[in-house]
């Protein structure tokens, strides 16, 4: 696994929380010495009532032309925002256009490193651009920032850890991003047996210059993932790092209860990987039970 970002993946938007997710991206690419690839999304435009009775070449002709003046206005207004929110950035950007062709379409993923998605997902966004469909079919680390205020990626690393194959690579996944950070804090939650395997990725982090801390909470009454969301608080993270891992092949049920918990509803920037369960298993120790 490189430990290198070098292009950065988000979705092309006119709204005002594309804006926002385009200005957080190219903040950090920034960070990162990184490009930016842009995917603005192509839709047929359904046609009018008029045009569903065209018949000849010539009034097909003026459908088809008009049908491509209404792709072509859509995604200039895109570009233009998109372009208009990482203006102050100064990041190269690599537009990529895709076509809206259901769940089952899904974008250039070879073409960056990390994607950067909003939650929820941006108004008019096809569902093979979510976090959880793009985590599972991609083989990309996903960075999910909230959709309805402005998130900077700034502060203190937390992460959340149990020893597991997921959670190791959502570290190296998000090594970049904990480096430039400068700290961090890897947070056991009730399972005080990882606590063995923290010692070795706490040396690690420190020898790549990170201040790295330990913390082991228990979660009492309170779900697992709601102590994950208030320790990040009291840490005031810029980050949250966890790993995922599929359960069954059935969407629905594809991601542990904390990672779902994540998915509904992120209250800071969140950096998902994603471990298929039966990579998880082969790569997990003896009598270890992944993620």
């Amino acid at each position: 696994m490189s430990h290198h970002i070098r292009r950065l993946l988000a979705v092309a938007d006119a709204s005002p929380e594309g804006e926002r997710l385009a200005r957080t991206a190219a903040a950090l690419a920034r960070r990162l010495d990184a490009g930016l690839v842009a995917l603005w999304v192509l839709r047929r435009p359904s046609p009018s009532p008029a045009e569903t009775f065209a018949r000849g070449a010539g009034p097909m002709h003026e459908v088809f032309e008009h049908q491509a003046a209404a792709e072509a206005g859509l995604s200039t207004e895109a570009r233009l925002a998109f372009v208009r929110a990482v203006g102050a950035a100064g990041v190269p950007v690599d537009f990529r256009p895709t076509w809206d062709d259901g769940a089952a379409s899904l974008p250039p993923t070879r073409a960056g490193d990390l994607f950067v998605v909003g939650h929820p997902k941006l108004h008019d966004q096809p569902d093979a651009l979510t976090a959880e469909r793009l985590l599972i079919a991609s083989g990309r680390p996903v960075l999910i920032l909230p959709s309805d205020a402005e998130s900077s990626v700034h502060g203190p690393v937390l992460i959340c850890w149990n020893g597991s194959p997921a959670a190791r690579r959502a570290v190296e996944d998000a090594l970049p991003l904990i480096r430039t950070a400068g700290s961090a804090t890897i947070l056991v939650v009730d399972d005080a047996a990882s606590l063995e395997g923290v010692e070795d990725l706490t040396t690690s982090l420190r020898e790549r210059g990170v201040k790295a801390a330990v913390q082991w909470t228990t979660s009492g009454s309170a779900t697992v993932a709601e102590t994950i969301a208030a320790v990040a608080g009291d840490l005031d993270a810029g980050l949250i790092v966890l790993g995922g891992y599929s359960r069954s092949p059935t969407l629905e049920r594809i991601f542990g209860g904390v990672t779902r918990s994540f998915l509904a509803g992120a209250p800071r920037p969140l950096l998902l990987s994603h471990v298929p369960a039966h990579l998880a298993r082969a790569q997990a120790p003896a009598g270890e039970a992944a993620g």
